[in-house]
């Protein structure tokens, strides 16, 4: 098991390639009993629980505490700065909201001059074999998936929005979201297409860093078994990047990028 609180492991460059992380904003993660309404933001943001920018409203996908998809999760709204919506929460139990993921991006670098200017067409090999003029070098395909994710508990914990569906980077928390306590063991598995990972490189930034500046970022990285683990002594809202460089990318692109953005509470005890 690799553990760590302060460290410094460098993050993966496909994390510089986006720069914006997607941040799912709950006003609140537990609440006391279903039936119970949950306001939800999601922004592409550069802070830590600060919208930036609103996300497009059809790839927001939500789990019951069966593990079942939401259909109707009320109506959503898509600001300059947040899309937002009010989640029904129905039944007791824990529930997932996922923003992103379900399709990778493909993105084509390439230099082309005399300067060797650098330019970027978004699309796969395939796409862009036509496009890339005469000339190009250091041509290079990459393939991004992230997505977001965070979870929201009525009552009692429930694990049925944990179990992995096995496709592509998945983050597992091993410890429920519901149990994180400031100074206590948090531990997440990481898998890819369903085998543990190891190099997942972990960065967990907190929301007060805002406002004490001597709060650096915690960082971990993934073992062989694909764990990794964290202590945060301080009780608040964080947000935690997931980022992992893939060794096959498939015929489309030349190397493969996941990142996984989560947020979530930590409760004082």
């Amino acid at each position: 098991m690799f553990k760590a609180t302060l460290c410094t492991l460098g993050l993966l460059a496909a994390s510089s390639t986006m720069a914006h992380e997607l941040m799912i904003m709950p006003t609140k993660s537990i609440v006391t009993q279903a039936p119970a309404t949950v306001a939800i933001d999601i922004s592409a943001s550069h802070g830590v629980y600060r919208p930036d920018k609103g996300v497009g409203v059809d790839s927001i996908t939500v789990l019951d505490a069966d593990g079942k998809r939401v259909r109707d999760i009320g109506t959503v709204v898509k600001g300059k700065t947040r899309t937002s919506f009010e989640l029904p929460i129905e039944n007791d139990g824990t529930y997932k909201i996922m923003y992103g993921g379900s399709e990778p991006m493909y993105l084509t670098n390439y230099t082309i001059g005399a300067r060797d200017t650098q330019k970027r067409i978004r699309g796969s090999k395939e796409e862009v074999k036509d496009l890339i003029p005469e000339g190009a070098k250091n041509i290079e395909t990459v393939k991004m998936n992230r997505y977001g994710m965070t979870f929201i508990t009525a009552k009692m914990p429930t694990d049925a929005v944990l179990q992995p569906s096995n496709e592509g980077l998945e983050i597992i928390p091993v410890t429920h979201p519901a149990d994180y306590i400031n100074g206590e063991e948090i531990e997440f598995k990481a898998l890819l297409d369903g085998q543990p990972t190891e190099g997942v490189e972990i960065t967990v930034k907190a929301e007060a860093a805002l406002y004490n500046g001597d709060l650096e970022p915690i960082k971990a990285t993934t073992d062989e078994d694909g764990m990794a683990s964290v202590v945060i002594e301080n009780a608040g809202r964080y947000a935690a990047t997931f980022a992992f460089q893939g060794d096959n990318p498939g015929a489309d692109a030349d190397k493969a990028f996941y990142s996984v953005f989560y947020t979530f509470e930590v409760v004082y005890e």
